[in-house]
Order: structure tokens, then sequence, then C-alpha cells
């Protein structure tokens, strides 16, 4: 039986452009210049955005995601189904692989940065002691189906008919590792890029889920475990 993966991406381009736009121009520059206006509009001495107003466009993100990715959901859903232990037993196995590769990376990086901890780690521990639910809410949660249908869904599935895996495979791992390092080019924090390769990693081994089990729901079980026991360390620390 012919792998999905390799068969035409179930979504159109116009769903897909909508979906990297939203993510890229919506959720990291639009919506929160929206969130801050409104904030002070409502309360001008406010420091900062109230959690609920992030919860709404945290649920909003899912729901739109979901809703114009279904056909590409329902596509893995058929492929879960019939290999729900595989899959599982298979995300384990990555997820030890991943973390023995990120500890001999993190000794490489360490060579060449004296920080040992990147800014979107920074702001993410932050987080936890600031607003612990909502940051469980977007790492546990909001971060496995929206970056996964975002950047294994269209990054990956959808140019995987068109290319080699390597190929397929870099494009959505090395976006996936620039959007978390994107601040910092922005704001020429640019000994901050080096962690790029750290989440480029674990976007490779996300790749690597999907396309061993052929269904992204094996990619959004790795990163929903990855994420859970980064939070959950963060949290008791």
């Amino acid at each position: 039986m012919e792998k999905q993966i390799e068969q035409r991406c179930p979504l159109k381009k116009g769903p897909m452009l909508f979906l990297v736009l939203n993510y890229f121009l919506g959720y990291n520059f639009l919506f929160p210049l929206l969130l801050r206006n409104v904030t002070l509009w409502l309360n001008p001495s406010a420091r900062a955005i109230p959690d609920w107003m992030q919860y709404l466009v945290y649920i909003y993100m899912m729901i739109v995601s979901i809703v114009i990715a279904y056909p590409l959901l329902q596509e893995s859903r058929t492929r879960i189904r019939q290999r729900k232990w595989q899959v599982i037993k298979s995300t384990v196995l990555l997820m030890l692989a991943y973390y023995f590769a990120s500890i001999l990376l993190n000794l490489v990086l360490m060579q060449f940065t004296d920080t040992t901890t990147s800014a979107n780690q920074s702001e993410i521990i932050h987080a936890v002691q600031i607003s612990p639910w909502l940051t469980m809410f977007t790492t546990m949660i909001y971060a496995p189906i929206v970056e996964e249908i975002l950047f294994r869904g269209v990054f990956y599935r959808c140019l995987r008919p068109h290319m080699s895996v390597f190929r397929a495979g870099f494009i959505s791992a090395f976006a996936f590792g620039f959007i978390h390092v994107m601040v910092s080019f922005f704001t020429g924090d640019y000994g901050d890029m080096i962690y790029l390769l750290s989440y480029a990693l674990i976007g490779a081994f996300l790749v690597a889920a999907y396309e061993k089990n052929d269904t992204i729901f094996a990619s959004i079980l790795l990163h929903f475990i990855n994420n859970s026991i980064a939070f959950m360390l963060l949290f008791v620390s």
C-alpha cells in the first residue's frame, strides 16, 4: 500500500496559504499588537495582557487550524486507527533517541556560547512563574496541535509528494527552529540564533515521527510528550 504521505496533499493552496499567514503574520505580529491596544484601551495603566485575552487567541488559532486542516487530520486518523500501538511504541523510541541526540548537541553548543538557555526558553520560564496554567495550556495543548498542523502538516506533508524526505524535512525542521528564535533575529540578538539548531533538532524528530508512522498524530503525540516533560521539569524546579 502506498503511503498517504507520498500522495497528493489533501489541502488546497488557498487554505495552506491562510494557515501560514495566520500563524506568521497573525499570531506573531497582528494579534499581539491588537491585544496590547485593546488592553490599554480597557486599562491604560495595565502592564500585561490579561490571560483571558490570550486564551481567546489560542483557542481561535486551534479552532481555525483544526477546521482548515480537517482533510489532512481525517487522512491521518484512518492510519492511526490501524496502528495505534505501533505509533505509541515508535513515539517512545523517538523520544529516547531525541534526548540522546539533544544531550550530544548541547555539549557541542556549549563550546560556542556562554549561555545555557535560549531566549525563548527564558520567556517560558518567566511565563511559568507568572501564568502557570496559561503556559501549561500553550505548551501541552496549543503548541502540539497548531504547530504540528503547520510545520508537519503544511511544511512537510504537503511538500513531501514533490521532493525528497530530506528536503521536505529540512524545510519543516528549519522553519520550526526559526520560529523559536525569530524574535532574537529581528531584535539583533544573533548570539541566540545558535539555538535554532536545538529547535530544528526536535523538528527533525517530529518529521521522523510523521514519516515513519504516516500520520500527523504521531508527531502531535511526540510534541505533546516532549513539551509535557519540559513543562513539568520547569514547574517543579
